[in-house]
Order: C-alpha cells, then sequence, then structure tokens
C-alpha cells in the first residue's frame, strides 16, 4: 500500500473523530517526507479504543494543540475506520457515566447529616483498631467552649488544676492539623464530622481513664452536638456490659462538664487585638536579646475583619449550645473579669451540673430500668416474636383474640374511623386471661393502633343477709380499651372549587 494512501486513509479518521467528539482539532501535515513501510498495521479493538481515548483527552488539554499522522495509531484492515465514531461516542459515554458517578457519591457523603448514622461508623472504625474491651474512656470530660477572646487558652491551666486534671488537654485545632486532614483542606475539601469524632475518640482512648480530660473546642455543629449525647449513651452501654465482669472497674459512670465563656463582640475585638500586639512584642524583645521563646503569631490577632469574622462564627453557632443546654443543663460564663472571678464562676457552674446528678448508689440502685428514649428501639422486634410464639405455640389463645377483635373491637373502631380513637368497653370474661390481653395488644400494635387497657370492677348490690344484714354485693369486670388511630380529614365540598 502507498504512503499517500495511508495518509488519506489517516486524515479521513482524524476528521470523523473530529465530529463525533467536537473537539477541535486540526490535523497538519508534515512538510517533510513520511516514510511508511508497506507492513500491514494489525491492531485490536481495545488498541483503536486506548489511541482514541488518548488523543481525546489531550486534545482537551490543549485543543489547539496539532497532531501529524504519525501520532494516529491505524488499522487499515483490521479496524474498520467507520467504526470510529462509535468507539469516540463509547468513550465519552464511560467517561461522563464514571464522572457523574464520582459526583453522586461525593454528594450523598457531603449531604449526610445523619448524627446517628456518622458516631455509629466512627465508633466501629475507631473499636475495630482498640477493641471493644478498649474503649475505656476518661471518667470525667470537661467540654469547653466560646467567643474568641474569651479566655479559653488562659483558663484551662486553672481548670486542670481545680479538678486535679492530669492528661494534657485536647484541642480540636490541633486534632484537625494532622497531615490527612490539612491535605484535605488542601483539596478544598471539608473535614467531616465523622473524621472530626473519630479523631476526637482516638484522642480520647490515649488518656490516663482514672483522671479526667478538658477537650477544647467541640462540639461546633448541631451534629456534633447529638454525636456528643451518643458518646455519653455508649459510655454507659459500656458500663452496662462490663458491669459483671473483671473489667467492670475500667468502665466507670461518664461524667460530662460543659463550659462555656462569654464575652461581647467588642471585648473579644479588643482582646484579641492586644494580644496580638503583646506577642508581636514579646517576639521583638527575643528577636533583640537572644533569650526566650518566639510565640505562635496568629493571623486573626492583627486583622479586625477576621476577629469580627470570627466572631461571627461564634453567633451562627448559637443554635448548637441551645441544642445542648437541653441535653447536657449549663449557664453561659461572663468571662470579663480577673481570671480569680471568672475561675471561681467556674467551679460554682461545675457544682451546679453535679447538683443535677443522681449520687452514685442512687444511680447504681435505679440504672437496670432503662431509659424512656431505648424502650422502644426493639419493641418491634419482641412484638413480632410475641406474635409468632402465640400463634405457634398456643393457636386457641391466638384464634380467641382474632375473634375477640373481629367481633368487638372491629366494629367499633369502623364506627369512630373519622375521629382517630374509640373507647370499647367489655365484660367478656375472656379478657380475665393475661395471655389473651397480651395477644389482643400484641395484634392491634402490629396493625398500627395504640392501645391502652384499663380494668375496673363495678359493684352492684342484689340482697341482704336477713341474719346478718350483710349487703351482698355481685361484682362485674369491666375492661375499657382506648384505641387511638390516624385521624381521617375530610375536606368540606366547598373547598374543592
Amino acid at each position: 500500500m502507498s504512503s499517500s494512501t495511508l495518509i488519506t486513509s489517516a486524515n479521513s479518521t482524524a476528521h470523523i473523530l473530529k465530529q463525533a467528539s467536537k473537539l477541535a482539532i486540526r490535523v497538519t501535515r508534515s512538510t517533510s517526507a513520511i516514510a511508511i513501510s508497506n507492513k500491514r498495521f494489525v491492531s485490536s479493538q481495545s488498541t483503536a479504543i486506548a489511541a482514541t481515548r488518548s488523543l481525546l483527552a489531550t486534545s482537551r488539554v490543549n485543543p489547539l494543540r496539532q497532531y501529524t499522522t504519525s501520532s494516529l495509531t491505524v488499522s487499515n484492515e483490521k479496524t474498520n475506520v467507520n467504526q470510529a465514531p462509535a468507539l469516540a461516542a463509547a468513550v465519552d459515554e464511560q467517561d461522563e457515566t464514571m464522572n457523574d458517578q464520582k459526583d453522586k457519591q461525593e454528594k450523598r457523603i457531603s449531604e449526610i447529616k445523619d448524627a446517628k448514622l456518622i458516631f455509629n461508623q466512627a465508633f466501629k472504625n475507631v473499636q475495630d483498631i482498640h477493641g471493644r474491651e478498649h474503649m475505656i474512656f476518661p471518667k470525667e470530660i470537661i467540654w469547653l467552649m466560646g467567643a474568641p477572646g474569651s479566655g479559653k487558652g488562659t483558663h484551662t491551666p486553672a481548670i486542670l488544676r481545680a479538678r486535679g486534671i492530669t492528661n494534657p488537654p485536647i484541642s480540636m485545632s490541633s486534632l484537625l492539623s494532622t497531615p490527612e486532614c490539612k491535605d484535605l483542606i488542601n483539596k478544598g475539601l471539608m473535614i467531616s464530622d465523622g473524621k472530626v469524632v473519630e479523631n476526637l475518640l482516638h484522642a480520647l482512648l490515649d488518656c490516663e481513664p482514672e483522671v479526667g480530660v478538658l477537650v477544647d473546642g467541640f462540639p461546633r455543629s448541631e451534629v456534633q452536638v447529638e454525636c456528643l449525647k451518643l458518646l455519653h449513651e455508649r459510655m454507659h452501654e459500656l458500663r452496662k456490659e462490663y458491669k459483671h465482669t473483671p473489667l467492670k472497674d475500667f468502665f466507670p459512670r461518664p461524667t460530662f462538664r460543659i463550659c462555656v465563656l462569654y464575652v461581647d463582640e467588642e471585648i473579644s475585638v479588643n482582646r484579641q487585638i492586644m494580644r496580638g500586639k503583646l506577642i508581636k512584642e514579646h517576639n521583638a524583645q527575643v528577636l533583640r536579646s537572644g533569650e526566650g521563646e518566639i510565640k505562635e503569631e496568629r493571623v486573626t490577632d492583627y486583622d479586625e475583619m477576621l476577629i469580627r469574622a470570627r466572631y461571627q462564627i461564634f453567633k451562627d453557632h448559637y443554635s448548637c449550645l441551645l441544642k445542648l443546654s437541653k441535653i447536657f443543663p449549663f449557664h453561659l460564663i461572663n468571662a470579663v473579669g480577673s481570671i480569680e472571678s471568672v475561675m471561681r464562676i467556674i467551679l460554682k457552674e461545675f457544682e451546679y451540673q453535679s447538683s443535677l446528678e443522681l449520687e452514685h448508689d442512687t444511680y447504681e440502685a435505679i440504672s437496670h430500668i432503662p431509659l424512656a428514649t431505648k424502650i422502644g428501639i426493639h419493641a418491634r422486634q419482641d412484638l413480632i416474636r410475641r406474635l409468632e410464639h402465640y400463634c405457634e405455640t398456643e393457636p386457641e389463645i391466638f384464634s380467641k383474640a382474632v375473634r375477640f377483635i373481629d367481633q368487638e373491637v372491629s366494629p367499633m373502631v369502623a364506627r369512630h374511623a373519622i375521629s382517630g380513637q374509640a373507647l370499647v368497653r367489655s365484660d367478656n370474661p375472656i379478657l380475665s386471661d393475661p395471655k389473651i390481653v397480651e395477644v389482643v395488644i400484641s395484634i392491634l400494635s402490629e396493625r398500627g393502633y395504640a392501645i391502652t387497657m384499663d380494668e375496673r370492677v363495678h359493684e352492684t348490690p342484689r340482697r341482704v343477709d336477713p341474719k346478718t344484714w350483710e349487703i351482698i354485693l355481685e361484682r362485674t369486670h369491666v375492661y375499657a380499651l382506648n384505641i387511638r388511630f390516624p385521624q381521617h380529614h375530610i375536606q368540606p365540598l366547598e373547598q374543592k372549587f
């Protein structure tokens, strides 16, 4: 085959690829002679796809780049030139599909705001590393938060001394400055709440559990507030799980203390500007004298705009503090004043929070009673288990319960279908059997009804004993079933037009 024939075939292929991918690919012929041998080019379809992908990818980066015929791999026999547009379209479609899937996955991850899902996954990741029996947290955790310039760093040493805490404080800003977190920030990505919680759990487990620890800067979002609540509950679960094991002393009752320091915006701005000025003067003195250590200079201590922006972030997160106060009651601490006076307020606040907790012995005596928030977690599974048990092992009782519902409950419910509530009174003696009552309640609950039952005894005088003059009473048991279900709202006819 002549070289001119190969060049013509290559130009035709390039033209077709240009139409298929809508890319500006300009093919120029080299002015120099192109030595092309008569050896036939044999390439598979995968080779053509690879060449097409390479060509399209490069053209997207630099659409003005020129290609010569020598840069194209063309098969004149094994690969039909008419297949090129289809191959190019397939490549484009595959790339777009992969990009769409990646974008959707990243979007799903960024939109996940389910605190329970986030916490459970973070806790599992940490537990897989340490082991469940080693999930031993400090017995007291102080959560320190506050407005910028409120003196969190200043008061931290005094708080540690007052509470007898020897573990070094945990600063969330330091935890989020790890190489992994910096890499996410450099890529323009936000550090997820799951990663924040996971880093925090690792840091808490690295502490000595016999003494407490202070955490600076957590929680900062509503999701993190919910995660803090879940951590408290999980620590209670661990204590209950290991209560009757040799490890019970390693899982004490968790104690959370909340400390939120507050100053108004103007004081916050003035304090930070003054702090920046003092640090700059200190560092200048160290450079002149060669004695002392250089202190870190914060950019936010010199720019009033940045300072006010930081304070605005604190105000934006105020709703998180309100949510936190409903879980762990606390007061804002006015941090305007001397270190000693503010410290007295902090200790008084800790005493207040302690007064809201039960004494150890009292708590241990009632801790086995399930929390109201936990009672319904496995209620559905228990309900199904009960119904299956009675249906298989005691079918007679199950049939009596179903028959009672069909004859006495369902007609009354149908009569009150619009109201959403029905009161069924019955003197049927089968309700004296606790098993039948349990089955009736279970069946109605499974069908979506909320039911409560009350038993009352009516006494009716029947006769008088002539010898003792004692009034003989006849006792009748009446059972009242209060049944609630979703109310049906009927739209008036005139509102439809």
